[in-house]
Formats: structure tokens, sequence, C-alpha cells
């Protein structure tokens, strides 16, 4: 009976591991580049061609063939973890790499609301970047898209930001293919797509006139995407209205179900999560208060502190000699609100 009783608690443990595995993830391409060009937040250049993280045989291929494409990547981690503390800097969540200051509560450690948005905000980073790399000629692997529509009136053969190249560019370099088919993959699949679409709608037609005496004889047109933070604004809609999926028990990390997948799919225009966030309310104290509306979501109702600061301010700024614009420097009272 006693051995009995040995034999079912090896075989517990033996399906327990595995479980616990694939509830954390395995670590494909894709999450480990997302976790490592978020979570450093230094300038240390790392070994090979790509420099900002370790990369795999496939990213240093792509590195390398692509000279440019260290900055580019650079320049995608940078203005995603800017455009995110901006944009949460008066959220409970501020684009912190821990909850409440544990080092054991990491946003990677599973998969919540704001890992889902990570997800997506570095995918539509690295997206944009590269469509914008295409336009000014830094990657030889663009084609000079523009020339979309024509007819007797219009020329039309601008080079326009490559969406679709970067969109093709980003699933590549983050071995999207190849990220598993299991439901934690499945999920952080669907959220960066989230992000590559956020950056997909902002696109917009552009076009330039060509003819003597400002006549529009001829037209340049070329399609453009907007700044960055243009696009966050949807993105963090999509944080605020993300739908949590329950976890499935998987004792193995397989495939889900064809009707577990047919059931996501109803829910593809969504960010998925998988865990809840941890309550936030603790970390929440002596961070400053955009405003007093702001206070009563930020302090989680333990109330705030004013403290009044003199602000300095460009003022009363007028044209001198035709060209230049001169100001006054204006101080004036301003009011601080800071969570108890």
């Amino acid at each position: 009976m006693r051995g009995s009783n040995v034999l079912s608690l090896l075989i517990l443990c033996a399906v327990s591991i595995p479980a616990t595995k694939n509830v954390n993830g395995s670590q494909p391409i894709l999450q480990k580049t997302i976790e490592a060009l978020f979570s450093d937040r230094s300038n240390i250049i790392y070994p090979g061609s790509c420099k900002l993280f370790i990369a795999s045989k496939r990213q240093a291929k792509i590195c390398t063939r692509e000279k440019k494409f260290f900055e580019i990547l650079t320049n995608a981690k940078k203005q995603a973890i800017s455009a995110c503390e901006e944009s949460f800097q008066y959220d409970r969540w501020n684009c912190s790499l821990i909850y409440n200051g544990k080092a054991k509560k990491r946003i990677f450690n599973k998969i919540y609301r704001e890992t889902a948005f990570i997800h997506a905000l570095l995918a539509a980073s690295l997206t944009h970047a590269v469509a914008k790399a295409c336009a000014s000629g830094e990657l030889k692997s663009c084609s000079c898209v523009g020339s979309y529509r024509k007819n007797t009136t219009w020329k039309v053969n601008g080079c326009g930001d490559d969406f679709k190249q970067g969109k093709r560019m980003m699933k590549n370099f983050l071995d999207f293919n190849h990220a598993g088919n299991d439901q934690i993959a499945e999920t952080l699949k669907q959220d960066v797509m989230i992000g590559v679409d956020s950056i997909g709608e902002q696109m917009r037609e552009v076009c330039k006139c060509h003819g003597f005496s400002g006549s529009c004889t001829t037209k340049t047109c070329w399609k453009r995407l907007g700044p960055f933070n243009s696009a966050m604004g949807l993105l963090k809609k999509h944080y605020h209205h993300a739908v949590k999926k329950k976890l499935l028990n998987y004792t193995t990390k397989r495939a889900i179900t064809p009707q577990a997948k047919k059931k996501m799919k109803s829910d593809e225009k969504y960010l998925v999560y998988l865990q809840k966030t941890p309550n936030l309310c603790v970390w929440t104290k002596g961070r400053t208060c955009k405003n007093r509306h702001n206070c009563a979501t930020l302090c989680c109702g333990r109330g705030y502190l004013t403290t009044k600061k003199n602000v300095t301010s460009r003022c009363k700024c007028r044209m001198v000699n035709c060209c230049f614009v001169e100001c006054d420097t204006c101080v004036k009272e301003a009011e601080i609100f800071t969570c108890k």
C-alpha cells in the first residue's frame, strides 16, 4: 500500500512539473526577444551582430545582412519604452518590470494584462521602425512602395513607409511561425498581431501636386505612418479592454484543440491575457497624480497630499524684427498632488 502511495506521488510530480513549465511558457524566440528588449534599460552592448541582446542564429543573420538593423532595433526599443512610460505615468502600473517592488512578481513570469500589452507594444514599435527605415532607404530588403494608384491625371510613384515589409520583417525576426501552438503561444501571437494592426491603422495617403502656376496636373502620392505616439492611444485602449481567458490545465506542452482555437478566434480583435494582475495599490504610495480626479484612481481611496510649487514657463511670446520669436519667462504657482 505504501509503495502504491509513493508511486502515485512520483506520477503526480512528473505531471505537475511540465504543467508548471507550460503555464510559465518555454520561452521560444518570440518571448525571449520581447522580454530582453523591454527588460534591459541599460546601454550594455552584447556580443554578436544584434548587440542589444544575445540573439538566435536566425536573428544574427538578419543583423549581419542588414547593417543598419541594429540601429533600427535600438530605435524600436527606445521608442516603445519611452512611449510606455509616458503613457502610463499616471496609471497604477507605470511600465515597471516588477509588481509592488517584489522581484518574484515579474511581469514576464505569467501572461498578465501588462505582459500581453508589452508584446503588442514591442511588435508595433519594431514594425513602425522598419517601415520608416524602408522609406528612408536604410534597409536593402525594402522595395520602393507608393505606386498604388494610377489614372489619366495622376502620376503616382512616391516612396512611402513600407508597412507590409515592417510586418514581414518583424515576424521573421521574432520567429513568429515557430512560436508554438499551445495556449500561451497562441495568446502571445494574437497580442503581437494586435500591436501590428494598431500601426497599420495609422497609415495615411499623402500627395504632392506638380504643375505650372500651382495647378495639380500630376500628383505624387505615397503612404505614410504617423509618429509612433499616435498609435499609443489605440494600444492603451486595447490594454484597458483586454480579455482574460481561462488557463487550461495542460500536463504537457501540446497544441490546443480545434474547439479551443475556434473559441479564441471569437476574441481575436482583443488583447488576451491568462492571469490576473496583482493588486497594485500598495505600490502607488508617494506617486504624483496628474490632477485631483486622477488621484481618486491612482491613490486607491487612501487620499492625497497637496503641496505648492513654483513652475517657470515661456509666456507673452511675440514676433520681433519680422522673423524672430521672443518670449518672457513667467513664474506661476502650481499644485502638486501626491498619494498618501
